[in-house]
């Protein structure tokens, strides 16, 4: 992990994760995942659906929520760990 927006304590922290999907599924939403853009980030963001049918609203601890955002790839993160 770089950045805080998780929390400054998991500041280069390893995140893990399992199945990728594309799109995202509905189990996903309310989970803690890792997110693939079209601008080509890759971040952690917990999902929450948004009112438009195939966006999603990303959130996290410390910044701003970014809404009605495109995903093109999620996985559910399965462990966090300290490098």
């Amino acid at each position: 992990i770089r950045g805080v927006s998780l929390g400054p304590f998991f500041e280069e922290w390893l995140v893990y994760w399992d199945g990728i999907r594309s799109p995202a599924t509905p189990d996903m939403i309310g989970q803690l995942c890792i997110v693939g853009l079209p601008n080509g980030k890759v971040l952690v963001k917990k999902l929450q659906q948004s009112r438009t049918e195939g966006l999603f609203h990303l959130l996290s601890q410390t910044e701003e929520p970014v809404l009605d955002q495109e995903i093109l790839w999620a996985a559910r993160v399965t462990n966090l760990t300290p490098r």
